[in-house]
């Protein structure tokens, strides 16, 4: 099956059309010492500067504010880290980062900037295993959900049947209309029961534990295969009749153990099938929000999964990839207030086929809402089941905290294994306090490539969901109008040399900046990057002197009137990634 949605922002793809750019010497300054090349980078994710969103709940659930860098302590597989860096972020405004200076005001008269997109939410809706009823609950309940989301929100609806989709957007005319569109989309089951009408939790106890098509067999799967038999020789109206002839009664029920058993075997591979299209589905929304410039939110709106050997695995990749990504995945069991009430149907009632599948949609229902759980427990998501306030429960996924708070440290002695590394936030003062943060990460590969690495670093400063502030790097826009449908906007990125690290290479002070710049809609959509690779050769006297207050990197870029995010990730090759800082622009 082919998802369209995912293949619209594959990274090669987007990267692939990045522009030529240029940036001459300064005036009076020798050619040699400065020069500038292009580049068509492609970036893999990397993990350089780990984040760690912290929110802090009291007894009763409220999010706590006025904590301070010194209220916490953060731990890598055990081991105690240094916070290096530490914002505030409330739902009412910008981050706030210890020690940053907060944006100037716009000029008198002067229309201030639109908001910056922050927050991604994507609400994955499984069609797949949606019943109609349940579609349509959880449908109007993100309709109302998506209406009271902040101006610095954008939304995205995705299925896992791919046949619906709409890409971020803050146009709530556009969700209403491509809500209405969602409708069950099972892929390999029929809609009209099946005679027996075997679920794949009961398929895979027939087939998987024990049912023999020839016995009955003795594992766990025998009853099952018993109730499935059953209900065939009832819904056939064959129900065995104890004055026929023993060899009648023998063939009537081979006859419906026969039955079962295909019944059962085509259920497994429907089942497995359509799991394995979810999982694989989930997948493709991770990595496409991965590559938004903000915090990352998928809701997954579920009845609920049963994984398997196979569809485990893909899960796994599922999760393990979000965690990579700083991906949140929070699901909402689409069921509501589950019972244990069977729906069996009057014209083959019978108190065996009933006891036996009531006792298998309870086990199902366990091992369904448990998977949803291990998807939020892994990506440090919220889980909820077990309620038909579908409002209140989307609510609690998806507003964002009052009070959060994001840690970042730069691992120590860190063994480029690609291992996973769990973490554990912890307060000074905990008393009733509880701390919701990410579960973990992954250390990067050892890579021998240089190069590669490079281009890891910058990825994961473009797309990283907040800015990574330095004082060597100021970035600034201006624009120029060449039309009523054209302009030239400008991004000045100004580097302060004198905080930047050279090594000395035949007396010259040398080193090499990596500077990409990218504009993104008012959405968050990718709409146009450059990349230039600056090779400082400098001379003392030049260093000491010409540019001792810095060098600055134009970027330009053609682009129609509209808002747009401005995002500039700075490398050098002899210290650390200097900076990733956002910004917006209003081109009237």
């Amino acid at each position: 099956m082919q998802v369209r949605w995912c293949l619209l922002f594959p990274l090669l793809a987007v990267f692939s059309a990045l522009a030529a750019q240029s940036a001459g010497p300064a005036a009076g300054q020798d050619s040699s010492e400065v020069t500038t090349r292009e580049l068509t980078p492609t970036f893999r994710e990397r993990v350089n500067l780990v984040l760690v969103p912290v929110v802090v709940r009291d007894s009763k659930g409220h999010e706590v504010g006025g904590l301070h860098k010194e209220d916490f302590q953060l731990f890598d597989s055990g081991k105690r880290q240094a916070i290096s860096t530490f914002s505030v972020e409330t739902s009412g405004g910008r981050a706030a980062a210890q020690g940053q200076t907060p944006p100037a005001p716009a000029a008198p008269g002067e229309k201030p900037p639109a908001p910056r997109p922050q927050r991604f939410i994507a609400y994955l809706f499984d069609d797949v295993h949606l019943t109609f009823g349940d579609m349509v609950w959880v449908r109007d309940g993100a309709g109302r959900n998506m209406a009271t989301l902040e101006p610095t929100d954008r939304a995205a609806i995705f299925t896992t049947s791919g046949r619906t989709t709409l890409e971020f957007t803050n146009d709530h005319a556009k969700l209403h209309e491509t809500l209405l569109k969602l409708r069950p989309n099972p892929i390999s089951r029929s809609l009209s029961p099946e005679i027996p009408d075997v679920s794949y939790y009961q398929a895979d106890m027939i087939v998987n534990q024990g049912g023999d098509p020839e016995t009955g067999g003795e594992g766990p799967g025998a009853d099952a295969l018993a109730a499935a038999t059953r209900e065939t020789l009832l819904r056939l109206g064959k129900p065995s009749d104890p004055t026929a002839p023993l060899s009648l009664q023998e063939g009537y029920a081979r006859m419906a153990r026969d039955i079962a058993w295909s019944a059962a075997q085509r259920a497994l591979q429907a089942g497995e099938h359509e799991t394995q299209v979810a999982c694989m589905t989930l997948k493709q929304a991770v990595r496409r929000m991965g590559y938004m410039p903000g915090q990352r939110l998928v809701v997954f709106l579920s009845p609920g999964l049963l994984t398997l050997a196979g569809a485990q695995a893909l899960l796994n990749d599922a999760v393990d990839l979000a965690t990579r990504l700083n991906v949140v995945i929070s699901a909402l069991d689409a069921r509501g207030l589950y019972t244990d009430m069977s729906d069996i149907s009057g014209n083959y009632y019978d108190p065996f086929v009933q006891r036996v599948k009531q006792l298998i949609e309870h086990l199902a229902a366990r091992a369904e809402g448990g998977t949803l759980a291990q998807i939020a427990e892994g990506t440090g998501g919220r889980f909820v089941e077990s309620t038909n306030d579908i409002d209140a429960g989307l609510k609690r996924i998806t507003a964002a905290a009052e009070y959060s708070y994001v840690l970042g440290f730069s691992p120590r002695s860190l063994q480029p294994d690609g291992s996973f590394h769990r973490l554990k936030v912890r307060l000074g003062r905990q008393g009733n306090l509880s701390v919701q943060a990410r579960r973990g990460y992954y250390a990067t590969r050892r890579l021998t490539d240089p190069a590669e690495a490079a281009r890891q670093e910058i990825e994961e400063a473009v797309f990283a969901p907040q800015d990574i502030h330095d004082p060597a790097v100021e970035v600034h826009t201006e624009f120029f109008k060449s039309g009523a449908a054209s302009a030239t906007l400008t991004v000045l990125s100004h580097l302060d040399l004198r905080r930047i690290a050279f090594r000395k290479v035949d007396e010259r002070n040398s080193n090499d900046l990596t500077v990409v710049a990218c504009l993104f809609d008012q959405n968050g959509n990718y709409a146009a990057g450059k990349q230039t690779l600056v090779s400082l050769r400098l001379r003392d006297q030049t260093l000491a002197n010409g540019m001792g207050s810095g060098y600055t990197l134009k970027t330009a870029f053609e682009v129609q009137p509209g808002t747009y995010a401005v995002r500039v990730a700075v490398r050098d090759a002899e210290g650390e990634l200097l900076a990733a800082e956002s910004s917006v622009v209003e081109i009237p």
